[in-house]
């Protein structure tokens, strides 16, 4: 199995546990802004610590790359904290696999790259894990559903600018560490004017949010490491999606420890979502080696 595939996994498993971790910092807020920056600010700050090895020659070399990265971070960080909101973790993660289809319409713009009629099919066999996913009820998520679309396609742009800056010689440490300071420095201005006022940060949402900053980082650092030996984002992605099968086992299990701000479900939840989730990934599957 080649090295990017395996770095991908272990991205998708830290990214399931992260993700999920997300769900929970609705215990200690109820302001989706607020969580969306501190947490995007916790990974900056942890970020901070990979700098010197970083450097500072990427700001110099594409500072208008790394400036759309950050829009498109923070944008499809609000973007994705609104979907846990109205939707559960088991729900939102898998469908965050339609990102994949924003990194291929975007590297076909860019790139000009095309596409054989089975992509599409698998696009619609994607569309359709939306029934499973939400439990058969094809109106009882739409929010989430919308909103985890846009997440969805502000990730995908962003992917395809990282695979873009690595192709065009920043390393995936540099860029890695840079996708997470700029949203932090671009948000900084509503962090100092809210905090400690009216955001006040409890040491239990501290803690929520250092946990999941350091895992979400962890993710980061294997993520980047796929895209710099595999050089393209679309394929690291169909191994990125299988996230979608392994949120349903950190749910399961986090569910099991009685841990605050995790969705129960029942056998049958759990059975219509693994079908859904392995109906998402078979079709991005199809659509990738279809394009291939």
């Amino acid at each position: 199995m080649s090295s990017y595939v395996l770095l991908t996994l272990a991205a998708a498993w830290l990214h399931a546990i992260s993700f999920t971790l997300a769900k929970r910092l609705w215990v200690y807020s109820r302001d989706p802004y607020q969580i969306s920056i501190l947490s995007q600010l916790a990974c900056g700050v942890l970020a901070l610590l990979a700098l010197p090895w970083a450097g500072v020659d990427a700001v110099t070399q594409m500072p208008g790359t790394l400036a759309a990265i950050g829009v498109c971070v923070v944008a499809g960080q609000v973007f994705f904290i609104l979907a846990l909101r109205h939707g559960d973790a088991s729900f939102v993660v898998p469908m965050l696999g339609l990102k994949l289809f924003a990194v291929a319409g975007f590297s076909a713009l860019w790139l000009g790259e095309t596409y054989q009629p089975l992509v599409y099919v698998g696009a619609a066999g994607a569309f359709a894990s939306l029934f499973l996913l939400s439990d058969g009820k094809p109106r009882g998520s739409l929010r989430s559903a919308l909103f985890v679309t846009g997440a969805a396609l502000l990730y995908g742009i962003t992917d395809v600018l990282l695979v873009g800056a690595i192709q065009a010689g920043i390393s995936p440490l540099q860029i890695g560490v840079y996708s997470l300071l700029v949203p932090a420095l671009l948000t900084l201005p509503i962090t100092l004017t809210l905090l400690p006022g009216r955001w006040r940060i409890s040491r239990p949402f501290g803690r929520a949010l250092g946990s999941y900053a350091t895992i979400q980082i962890a993710g980061m650092v294997f993520l980047m490491l796929a895209f710099g030996l595999a050089g393209k984002a679309t394929i690291v992605n169909i191994v990125q999606t299988s996230r979608g099968l392994w949120v349903l086992v950190v749910v399961y299990v986090m569910g099991r420890l009685g841990m605050a701000g995790v969705e129960r479900l029942t056998g049958a939840q759990y059975r219509k979502r693994a079908l859904g989730a392995l109906l998402l990934m078979g079709s991005l599957a199809l659509a990738v080696l279809a394009h291939h």
